[in-house]
């Protein structure tokens, strides 16, 4: 008998070194733990794991080039944290082994394309903080339907860089929008203004 450890920011599971195989039926916890001779843990983060898309360095992916439904080409950055699902870490590890993150990034990836496919450009202008949630659900259903392997808890958009012409076209139609709502307070300044000399008269 001997002992084994696993760090309380860790999930474990058995694996017999003569046998080479593991016990996918139990997920352990941090703590020490009793053991045969040949036996130790896999073991697997217990805590949010970071993915970035960005050019940041030690990024696991480049920014993805992607195309909106206006069919214009986005360069998207981006980072996610997701949570492993303690229940399910035995079957990720028959599934996947320990090159599941791989897999993780393969199915955000493709879930973020077909999301930002759904938008305009100027959904990242007038509403970022949804399109940003659409994405993360979007890859929480598809971790979902892969096996519940996994949970994405946070979704950052880091930059979205357009085409210079769209970019463009976008900061005009935002300062013809800003200019509309300043004649507007201005008129409303006017009309106030007037209401009050009739009053003083």
């Amino acid at each position: 008998v001997s002992i084994a450890t696993i760090e309380p920011i860790e999930y474990g599971i058995k694996y017999n070194s003569i046998t080479k195989k593991t016990d996918e039926d139990q997920v352990y916890s941090g703590g020490w733990y009793m053991v045969g001779p040949t036996v130790s843990f896999l073991t697997f983060p217990a805590t949010l794991v970071n993915i970035d898309w960005t050019d940041y360095s030690g990024a696991q992916r480049a920014p993805l080039t992607v195309r909106d439904n206006d069919g214009q080409d986005i360069r998207f950055a981006f980072s996610i944290q997701y949570r492993l699902t303690q229940s399910q870490i035995g079957q990720l590890y028959t599934k996947y082994k320990q090159n599941y993150e791989s897999q993780f990034i393969t199915w955000a990836d493709q879930e973020v394309r077909n999301t930002v496919g759904k938008f305009n450009s100027s959904a990242f202008w007038s509403d970022r903080a949804n399109s940003g949630d659409s994405m993360k659900n979007a890859i929480n259903d598809k971790f979902t339907q892969e096996g519940n392997f996994a949970q994405c808890v946070n979704f950052q958009i880091i930059n979205v860089q357009l085409s210079e012409k769209r970019e463009e076209s976008l900061i005009n139609t935002q300062v013809t929008i800003q200019m509309g709502k300043t004649k507007k307070k201005e008129q409303r300044a006017k009309e106030i203004r007037a209401g009050i000399t009739v009053v003083e008269s």
